[in-house]
């Protein structure tokens, strides 16, 4: 379905069939210690936002204020609409000449990008049009917030940052604006609303889901350092978000830091016990560790064999 849009959730392939997965035993963990740790132990320090203990400062917000921020030329097109006219009259005349000009985004799985760069490049998925829309109605004074629609989880088998097979959870998000004592869902390019119910984000949560998409395209081009400073930034918004840990973990995964990739994986199971893509990463991790190891004896085994 077009309207599907979110990168959210990665995986082996290998470790995501239909078989049942052993219990794994979670321990309680406080997030602000996690945090503090992760954010500390990491491939390049001076890319990381020094935030910990869930305490997020302004100077910390390096790229999620970029998703709702209006560009000079999207400040022109909202002044072209009569500034006279109330703000629900003038936001539905926005709409309507956007749908007259014929814009619409090209639909791209791939690419998340922000309102901004969505009207300039009419290019995106889901969030990026549902942020298109929710910074169109606040400038002209309306209320608007983000939705997650409560569709089928969907999933796509895509490829990872070392080439390798990977599968995703896909969610939808929508925009919702407030016209007087009347709402109305958009959904993307302006398609009728699909038949499922939908619950309020907070703008928070959309950034960090923001974060997490960029993160994980930065990591199909193996830019570690790029995608590490995104999941550093989407934590402190929303440290308690699974999917985030997760993530966190694939990234650590694929830089071979075994060690901070297993207190990821453990911190998204804690946070959510039915994150079974966590469960399946994790117990993949283990299995690296113990492969690690094992090779890690032998070739002390070998050395003291040959100074012998």
């Amino acid at each position: 379905m077009r309207w599907i849009a979110i990168l959210a959730v990665m995986m082996q392939v290998g470790c995501a069939g239909s078989h049942q997965v052993a219990a794994t035993v979670v321990p309680e963990m406080d997030t602000a210690a996690v945090m503090e740790t992760v954010l500390k132990q990491n491939l390049n320090k001076q890319s990381w936002p020094q935030a910990t203990k869930g305490e997020l400062e302004d100077s910390d917000v390096l790229h999620a204020q970029d998703l709702l921020t209006l560009t000079p030329e999207m400040q022109a097109f909202v002044d072209s609409i009569d500034p006279s006219l109330s703000p629900s009259r003038r936001f539905r005349r926005m709409v309507r000449t956007l749908k007259s000009e014929g814009f619409e985004l090209e639909y791209d799985l791939d690419t998340t990008t922000t309102a901004a760069e969505a009207f300039a490049q009419r290019r995106g998925n889901c969030i990026s049009f549902a942020a298109l829309i929710v910074a169109l109605a606040r400038e002209v004074g309306l209320e608007a917030h983000f939705n997650q629609v409560e569709v089928p989880v969907e999933q796509r088998a895509t490829t990872g940052g070392r080439g390798r097979a990977l599968v995703q959870n896909i969610l939808h998000i929508n925009a919702e604006v407030t016209f007087g004592w009347t709402v109305r869902v958009f959904e993307f390019n302006f398609e009728p609303r699909p038949d499922f119910p939908h619950h309020r984000l907070e703008d928070k949560t959309v950034q960090a889901l923001y974060l997490n998409n960029r993160a994980l395209e930065l990591a199909k081009t193996k830019q570690w350092d790029g995608a590490l400073s995104m999941l550093s930034e989407a934590i402190t918004l929303t440290p308690a978000t699974s999917l985030l840990w997760n993530s966190l973990g694939y990234i650590h995964r694929q830089t071979g830091n075994l060690q901070l990739a297993e207190i990821s994986y453990t911190q998204a199971l804690a946070l959510d016990s039915d994150n079974h893509a966590a469960r399946n990463n994790l117990r993949r991790v283990n299995k690296l560790q113990s492969e690690r190891g094992l090779s890690q004896i032998a070739e002390r085994a070998d050395r003291q064999e040959q100074g012998s």
